[in-house]
């Protein structure tokens, strides 16, 4: 086997090991280095170079070649556009690139490093300012690098089969800083799509301040920056103040940009959310026109590159800006990083907007709570101040009727002297269960606290004519409660039942157990109530808008006492009711033994 033979097979050998390192998740620097080391060694060049295209530059990332030559080399940057005008001047050998000497000026070589040989006389000698050159292309065309070779073999101008040969080392190279690429984007959509996921649970911390700071931090590890900021403007409808976050460092902008603010509403409106990607020397900026020269000169002060901001919000609303800078040695934004940016920032502006209105909640809540024990203070308050009073005329009223003095007035004056007792009466069982903490619970039978209720009702129903009827099981209903509780909430369901029902009308009570739960169900044949009416029927003071109801007096308390008393005990009341048709209300609470709410 003759030299050339020989080379050939070694050439073929390196090209066989350089393809399963190209298709193994090897790392891209030792594959380069390798497929340049394989085009000197095993094909016999002197010197081979690739590099990879950043940008619009090409940096030289492998050299194999003499040290004193690899150190001229490596890390060299070429504009692109400089070394696509050399290869419109050059001859195609396939995917190969050949410039013969005397193509181009000789100013083009004066940055470049050129051999120190001579020439030699045949035809195909190699002349040291002869290039060969070979684009590394990705499968859709997309130029990915560069690959140089001087000093072929016996310095004369590649055959055919050495080009051939030299043609499969540099589709090797193209593959696998494709490849390489391939396994970055895919990396990086991890990365990022975990910055983003990290960003969306941040809502489950309700501190508006945490979840900024947590959000900042999650960003800042998907995707190289020297700082992230996050700034949610102030709503000037809640007085509420401006939030900051950054990582690594807290937020640095010195103060809040009043024209920022305007700045994004109007490119969001014109624009919508996408984030917006601004330089040091001001390109970018004219975005903002508000703002332009502030942030600028932001960027210029902190010696960052560029930085991008994105607007924060849920819909057209702009709440603040996600801000992301980048330092002098960190890489342009990529698509992939503008998308996860402007994702991680719609994300944002809905975590926010939940966390202003759980805020908002919370103190609307604590408002409420605040009327309502005022409210409760109020009515127990004014309750105890009118107990005395009203006790001293019902006695001075009974007096006066004891003495036998026929006034007409003095019945009447006893007669509202009553009502207003069972009105101050229902106030303080009112005030005194919305405030109770502490609940009796003990064994209660339904069907005898039923029994007393109805029996305490008698007199009253055979004076208005109304029929009373009891219905219990054979076994007792017992549920765990406040007796004395139980007794009022029925008690009042019934009154109820019998004050609404006209003469030749009745009342059924029905006591039963039911999955674990003791009811009462007292239906009668009265009035009925509106499905208006019925949102707002146990209400505290609701009075129905029947005008036949509003004859009858009443304090608009009791169904919300017995409201109030079947929730404490874990239960429930219901209605079921039509105009003129009569009603049926429902007391459900748990049977003893079986939890109960506190």
């Amino acid at each position: 086997m003759g030299a050339a033979d020989t080379a050939h097979a070694e050439g073929v050998r390196r090209l066989y090991d350089l393809m399963r390192r190209v298709n193994s998740p090897s790392d891209l620097g030792e594959v380069l280095e390798e497929a340049a080391n394989a085009v000197v060694e095993g094909l016999g060049y002197g010197v081979a170079a690739i590099s990879r295209l950043e940008g619009d530059t090409l940096v030289m990332t492998a050299v194999a070649a003499p040290e004193d030559v690899r150190r001229q080399i490596l890390g060299r940057r070429t504009p692109v556009a400089e070394t696509f005008a050399e290869f419109m001047q050059a001859d195609r050998w396939g995917i190969l690139r050949y410039v013969p000497y005397g193509r181009v000026s000789t100013d083009f070589y004066k940055n470049m490093w050129v051999p120190d040989i001579v020439p030699g006389d045949a035809p195909d000698s190699w002349h040291p300012l002869d290039a060969l050159y070979a684009p590394l292309d990705s499968a859709d065309g997309a130029l990915l690098g560069n690959m140089a070779v001087d000093l072929p073999p016996g310095n004369r101008v590649p055959d055919q089969q050495q080009r051939e040969l030299l043609e499969m080392f540099v589709v090797q190279a193209g593959l696998a800083i494709s490849n390489a690429q391939q396994r970055e984007r895919l990396a990086e959509q991890v990365r990022l799509g975990q910055a983003v996921k990290e960003v969306v649970l941040t809502a489950v911390s309700g501190d508006l301040d945490e979840v900024l700071a947590t959000a900042a931090a999650a960003v800042h590890r998907g995707m190289p920056a020297a700082q992230v900021s996050l700034r949610c403007f102030p709503d000037p409808l809640d007085n509420r103040r401006e939030q900051v976050a950054g990582f690594p460092g807290e937020n640095p902008a010195s103060g809040p940009l009043p024209a920022l603010r305007a700045d994004l509403v109007a490119h969001v409106a014109a624009h919508g959310a996408r984030p917006i990607v601004m330089h040091a020397d001001g390109r970018g900026c004219e975005a903002l026109p508000g703002s332009r020269d502030a942030l600028a000169a932001h960027i210029r002060r902190h010696d960052w590159s560029r930085m991008v901001v994105s607007p924060v919000g849920a819909g057209t609303e702009v709440l603040g800006y996600l801000g992301v800078m980048r330092g002098q040695d960190q890489p342009e934004f990529n698509e992939a990083e503008l998308d996860a940016i402007h994702e991680a920032s719609r994300e944002l502006g809905r975590v926010v907007l939940e966390a202003r209105v759980r805020e908002t909640q919370r103190r609307l809540m604590a408002e409420l709570q605040e009327v309502d024990r005022y409210k409760g203070e109020l009515i127990a308050t004014i309750s105890h101040e009118l107990r005395t009073p009203l006790t001293s005329i019902v006695g001075h009223a009974e007096l006066l009727e004891d003495s036998h003095v026929h006034v007409p007035s003095v019945s009447a004056i006893s007669r509202n002297a009553a009502r207003l007792q069972r009105l101050v009466g229902s106030l303080l069982d009112y005030a005194r269960i919305q405030d109770k903490r502490e609940h009796v619970r003990i064994p209660v039978d339904l069907g005898e606290t039923c029994r007393a209720s109805l029996d305490m009702l008698a007199i009253q129903a055979e004076s208005a004519g109304v029929a009373l009827c009891l219905v219990v099981p054979e076994h007792e209903v017992v549920v765990a409660g406040d007796p004395d509780e139980l007794a009022r909430a029925i008690d009042n369901i019934c009154g109820n039942a019998v004050k609404y029902t006209r003469p030749g009308g009745s009342v059924d009570v029905v006591v039963r157990a039911v999955e674990g739960h003791g009811e009462v169900a007292v239906t009668d044949t009265g009035l009925g109530i509106a499905p208006a009416d019925q949102a707002r029927l146990f209400s505290a003071f609701h009075r129905t808008t029947n005008p036949e109801a509003l004859t009858i007096p009443g304090t608009g308390l009791g169904l919300a006492i017995a409201r109030r008393i079947a929730d404490v005990h874990g239960g429930t009341i219901e209605v079921d009711s039509a105009l003129d048709r009569g009603s049926t209300f429902t007391l459900r609470v748990p049977m003893a033994g079986r939890p109960t709410a506190p």
